[in-house]
């Protein structure tokens, strides 16, 4: 550049392909350019690394999901059963058991060889189902005695230490269960102050689910329990062994 091209205000800019000087903007932009232009090495390695990650996912899935179902069904409890009575361990040394009724789950107490004594309402009132069959039943004192087809059978229940009778005063000195777990006696006395024969009322502070049994601090069966007519009765000794004689 001449010294006249330079004090002449007129002038205008040199263009690029006609000068063979740069400036050093001119220079940066062009680096920049080139910086942020990836090559196509590298492209093509970003593509690759996406396709085998997508790959991978794809096959941890494929074994992880239905692994997990399966693990989770085999840990799942079967909500289904076939079993019509199953019997509790640890209840009353198993003669305590759970009724699949018509109603829902119910207790039931084993007499023996696939006999079971349970509360008349949870059957559902009159109808053949052909899981069971009522062999007898007490209308007074709400009481059936059912056998069971196909299994269900459980120690029967050892009524040598029952009661004779049980009222509620002495009833809350004793642990009362069924198969759901465990009562207590109100303190308050029952609505229905009526006895009826062979049963007497008990006010309990939760309802008992068919048949419960009074324990003492061996866990021999001192009294049965059942649930009639909107109430809970306390039942004889003749009254139960009655019904489980066959």
């Amino acid at each position: 550049m001449t010294a006249d091209e330079f004090e002449n205000p007129d002038s205008s800019p040199v263009p690029p392909h006609d000068r063979t000087w740069r400036h050093p903007a001119e220079l940066a932009d062009a680096q920049r350019s080139v910086h942020l232009t990836a090559p196509p090495l590298g492209r093509r390695l970003t593509a690759i690394t996406v396709v085998v990650s997508a790959l991978s996912s794809f096959v941890v899935l494929s074994i992880a999901v239905p692994r997990g179902i399966q693990e989770y069904s085999e840990s799942s409890p079967d909500t289904t059963t076939t079993t019509v009575v199953a019997p509790v361990r640890g209840a009353a040394a198993g003669s305590l058991g759970i009724l699949d009724g018509r109603l829902g789950a119910t207790s039931a107490l084993s007499l023996g060889n696939g006999r079971w004594l349970v509360a008349t309402e949870t059957l559902g009132g009159p109808g053949t189902d052909k899981r069971y069959t009522v062999l007898r039943e007490d209308r007074v004192t709400g009481l059936s005695v059912i056998r069971v087809a196909g299994g269900g059978s459980a120690p029967a229940v050892d009524l040598a230490h029952m009661r004779r009778s049980l009222t509620s005063e002495q009833l809350s000195g004793f642990t009362i269960v069924d198969a759901f777990g465990r009562h207590e006696v109100a303190p308050e006395p029952s609505l229905t102050s009526q006895s009826k024969a062979g049963v007497h009322p008990v006010n309990m502070s939760s309802s008992i689910r068919g048949i419960a049994l009074a324990l003492d601090r061996k866990s021999r069966v001192v009294g049965v329990l059942v649930r009639h007519d909107h109430a809970q009765w306390s039942l004889t000794r003749e009254t139960v062994q009655s019904l489980a004689t066959p």
